[in-house]
């Protein structure tokens, strides 16, 4: 009876380890199931599988991810000033002759300050309403002149822009002080926004910038916008850039020491040093040669990679590099090979951990056919 009992159990196991190792407790997938060996060479995956290699380091160095360059790029602001709504304007009325409508006792003028109403107007003494929205300041003393020809003795005006909304940003968040901010008429870029708002109080490998213009938003890590310039791109009137603490991480998974999320920790790292701050290998465990790690790719860049690619996956593509580190040439590879922000790193198990693991659910087994067949015996008694 005993013996029957065991068989049962073993064969149930086995079936199970045969049938596939994910009926076997794991920290994730096994490197035959990240890579099957299919029959049909045509079918389709979620995802492209590249080994690393000196040429995927060389291709991958020529992309870069271009958060602000793509989707924000715009030319200077011109840098002549416009009115708009709700602007601040200082006008000043002068004029010719002592017995004028301005005469007093410090001269014919006087100085007037006039916010912009919603209507784009403003309102002159003895001119009324004059449009100003929409047009320089140099228009709109015409044609406050204009309005006063008749009135005043040879009036002349001078209108200046005190105060800008309509070509104003706002900076909000962890920087020195938050706030709305005039553009200046030599254009002002991102990084030049942040330091006119008092600069950010992070690291700047630990600082995101999120830029919002009108429905269109994007983020990226302060170091990137220093490293690559086209991605400081000019700020546009109504512009709204938000700064936060959001340090880089890589997330580190399956058999090493220290899984969970991972700060950089500096400036850059490459997947070598990513490898270290999550300990290192589990020697009892790991596969070297089963080394993972998961991100998304222009859809160029993969097809470098893969000329056999079709582009059934889109432009961002799921791509997993796989690195035999028991090569010694992939760790010059991995050393070489830069970490972003968010990527995956996952090392599978050894195939004897798999077996162990077997043996273990099959000694168990064995103990609880041994404790049912006790438990008969007692209760024949």
């Amino acid at each position: 009876m005993r013996s029957r009992l065991v068989s049962g159990l073993a064969a149930i196991a086995s079936a199970g380890l045969l049938a596939g190792c994910s009926t076997l407790p794991a920290a994730g997938p096994t490197a035959q199931q990240i890579d099957p060996p299919s029959v049909n060479k045509n079918a389709v995956k979620d995802y492209v599988l590249v080994d690393l290699s000196q040429q995927v380091v060389d291709i991958l160095s020529q992309y870069r991810v271009a958060p602000f360059s793509k989707r924000f790029a715009a030319p200077r602001p011109a840098p002549g000033q416009v009115v708009g709504l709700g602007d601040q304007l200082s006008i000043t009325l002068f004029e010719a002759g002592q017995g004028g409508l301005f005469a007093s006792d410090y001269g014919a003028r006087v100085t007037l300050n006039q916010r912009v109403d919603s209507d784009g107007s403003i309102t002159v003494p003895y001119g009324g309403k004059i449009q100003a929205a929409g047009v320089s300041p140099q228009v709109v003393e015409k044609r406050i002149v204009a309005a006063l020809e008749g009135r005043a003795i040879q009036p002349q005006a001078l209108v200046q822009i005190t105060e800008t909304v309509s070509r104003s940003f706002v900076v909000n968040g962890e920087v020195g002080k938050s706030g709305r901010y005039p553009i200046t008429g030599a254009g002002d870029k991102v990084l030049d926004a942040l330091a006119l708002a008092g600069g950010p109080r992070q690291e700047a490998f630990e600082t995101r910038v999120t830029l919002q213009r009108g429905s269109a938003q994007g983020s990226a890590i302060m170091k990137d916008l220093i490293e690559n310039p086209a991605d400081n791109v000019y700020v546009q009137p109504n512009d709204r850039i938000y700064v936060t603490k959001d340090p880089e991480i890589f997330l580190a998974f399956g058999a090493v020491p220290n899984p969970g999320p991972i700060p950089f920790g500096l400036d850059k790292i490459s997947l070598l040093e990513a490898v270290g701050k999550a300990g290192g290998l589990i020697d009892q465990r790991s596969d070297p040669a089963a080394f993972f790690l998961f991100r998304y790719e222009p859809a160029s860049a993969v097809r470098s990679m893969r000329p056999d690619y079709d582009g059934h996956l889109g432009d961002k593509v799921p791509v997993v590099y796989r690195v035999n580190l028991r090569d010694p040439r992939a760790y010059f590879f991995a050393k070489a090979f830069v970490m972003r922000d968010r990527d995956v790193l996952y090392v599978a198990n050894a195939q004897l951990t798999e077996l162990q693991k077997f043996l273990e659910i099959l000694a168990s087994a064995r103990n609880v056919a041994s404790t049912a067949y006790t438990v008969q015996r007692i209760g024949a008694l």
